[in-house]
């Protein structure tokens, strides 16, 4: 008897195996007390783009939804992701600290103050939708990008007007001039003024490379651009000449400092002048690498530097961000 017993449970055992975990993988939900991961402050894929600037505060974005946030003027970083995770190409901050993010593909986020982010799209070209650059200028943000995409929004980013040009021209760069005027660097050598308010246009053509940049300093202004292109005036915007070649690499940006003039580009491309009618020197502080830097911002304690390196230039020195945290 016993025998037979024994060998109807050998029988049955595998079976009763099978139905223990099959009941244990409907039934029981394991428990796994999480480990919080620290996120690097900085990524080997990454790329910033932009940055803005408002007192000790310093913002900078740019790929896969990346925003790095200092409140100590670079001593300290904090690092979130935006959703979506779009290229964040640029980033303008109002002085009553309204934030406007724009990405690609009409992209937008709006934040006020320490609030929660908001996405927007604005209406763009379905053939090129990046939006390049978004400024804080006279009490409203602009924004400008490929196909003429040009937007006014009102300064609390809840209102935005569409002003696009008929031109299907990429505009690169939008920046305040002398006395009110609005100036757009664009593609093809373009120059683009408006004395209105951005009701209309004038266009001013500086050769046949795209422009990236520009910066006024009182009524002197300074265009930059591909192939190592440089325009200045004198008069406020009303005439432009360039000025000889210093460089080939392609500039990205233009900034003026306790009157020193500043360019960046491609390659490692960093030069600076007293005057810039004279010659301009190539800067090379240590630890500049000869990775791409797209934008320049003047602070209280130097020129921040954007690209694939960050960080503060001061003195002859270059201070490399993040330091440690």
């Amino acid at each position: 008897m016993f025998s037979s017993l024994g060998g109807w449970l050998a029988r049955l055992a595998p079976w009763m195996v099978i139905g223990g975990l099959a009941y244990a993988a409907v039934f029981i939900k394991p428990s796994v007390d999480p480990v919080p991961l620290d996120q690097p402050l900085l990524e080997r894929r990454d790329a910033f783009f932009d940055g803005a600037v408002l007192g000790s505060n310093i913002w900078i974005v740019g790929q896969n939804g990346a925003l790095l946030t200092s409140e100590d003027a670079g001593q300290h970083w904090v690092r979130e992701e935006l959703p979506q995770r779009s290229n964040l190409q640029s980033i303008a901050v109002s002085p009553a600290g309204q934030k406007v993010v724009v990405g690609n593909e009409g992209q937008m986020w709006v934040r006020v103050l320490d609030g929660p982010w908001k996405h927007l799209e604005l209406q763009v070209s379905d053939l090129a939708g990046k939006l390049q650059n978004v400024k804080f200028i006279d009490g409203e943000f602009w924004v400008v990008g490929e196909m003429g995409a040009l937007f006014r929004g009102s300064a609390d980013a809840s209102d935005w007007q569409m002003l696009g040009l008929d031109e299907d021209i990429n505009l690169n760069f939008i920046s305040a001039g002398v006395d009110g005027d609005l100036w757009i660097a664009a593609e093809f050598g373009r120059l683009l003024r408006s004395r209105d308010g951005g009701r209309t246009w004038s266009v001013q053509e500086l050769g046949s490379e795209s422009l990236r940049a520009l910066h006024f300093h009182d009524s002197t202004g300074i265009a930059v651009g591909n192939r190592g292109q440089v325009f200045i005036s004198h008069d406020a915007g009303d005439h432009w000449k360039q000025l000889p070649a210093f460089t080939s690499e392609h500039l990205f940006d233009v900034v003026e400092r306790d009157g020193q003039w500043l360019v960046t580009g491609a390659r490692g491309a960093l030069f600076r002048t007293d005057d810039p009618e004279r010659q301009w020197q190539a800067w090379a502080p240590e630890g500049l690498d000869m990775s791409y830097h797209n934008r320049l911002l003047a602070t209280a304690d130097g020129v921040v530097l954007i690209g694939q390196q960050l960080g503060l230039l001061h003195g002859d020195q270059l201070q490399i961000w993040p330091g440690e945290q």
